[in-house]
């Protein structure tokens, strides 16, 4: 299985080239405070750590670990245990991706990519979820939002009865016929509009095997299609 996960990094993830060094970083509460008692939800990706690997710059995997994403922040975060409270910020220049896998083996594998790659140029590089490892042409985007009920923001929820929470957002990306990640929907027109240079074939393809562009699944099948022509 490790052999596995590092064959699909190596071949999926975007490196990066600074530090060689697989250490993490400083205590999540020394640096940001979060999860207070009256806040609902929490920043993280998924409700428990679970065990996961990183990749550092070189492509060199880790061992085992209790990994989770905070990904209000977009950082990957480790545990020493599940019961242990202290949660430890993993420095994100040191990494170029990571894989989660969960208590059913589903495997969450993701990937550094640049703000340069796509069609409405992003500030940051950050991680991306790979939807059809180890292509990279169908990424997933999850964020977490503070939102407050206070106009002036998070510091006034501090100070107000009020609850502040945690909404979870998830935007997807292909790769469009230019190269650059292009923001979808889930939607046939949407994936015409980014496949347009074969735009003719990939209809007639999605109409003749009457596939209704409702899932991850569809797209994937589409996109397999697209790569054939080329």
């Amino acid at each position: 299985m490790k052999k596995l996960i590092a064959t699909l990094l190596l071949v999926s993830i975007t490196f990066v080239t600074n530090s060689q060094n697989l250490r993490g970083g400083s205590s999540l509460s020394d640096g940001f405070k979060m999860n207070r008692k009256d806040t609902q939800g929490h920043q993280f990706l998924l409700n428990d750590w679970v065990e996961g690997f990183l990749v550092d710059n070189n492509g060199k995997m880790s061992s085992k670990k209790l990994l989770n994403l905070d990904i209000y922040n977009n950082n990957p975060t480790y545990k020493a245990s599940n019961s242990q409270k202290d949660i430890f910020v993993i420095d994100n220049s040191l990494f170029s991706g990571f894989v989660l896998i969960d208590k059913n083996k589903k495997q969450y594998i993701f990937t550094k990519i640049e703000g340069n790659k796509f069609k409405r140029g992003k500030k940051e590089t950050k991680y991306y979820q790979l939807l059809n490892a180890p292509k990279k042409s169908f990424i997933l985007e999850s964020i977490k939002k503070m939102k407050d009920p206070n106009a002036s923001g998070w510091t006034s929820s501090l100070n107000n009865t009020k609850v502040a929470k945690f909404v979870k957002k998830e935007a997807y990306y292909i790769l469009n016929s230019k190269g650059k990640y292009e923001k979808i929907k889930l939607k046939e027109s949407h994936i015409l509009k980014a496949l347009k240079d074969k735009k003719k074939q990939v209809k007639a393809y999605i109409k003749s095997n009457n596939i209704n562009i409702k899932s991850p699944a569809d797209v994937i099948t589409v996109l397999d299609y697209y790569a054939s022509l080329k």
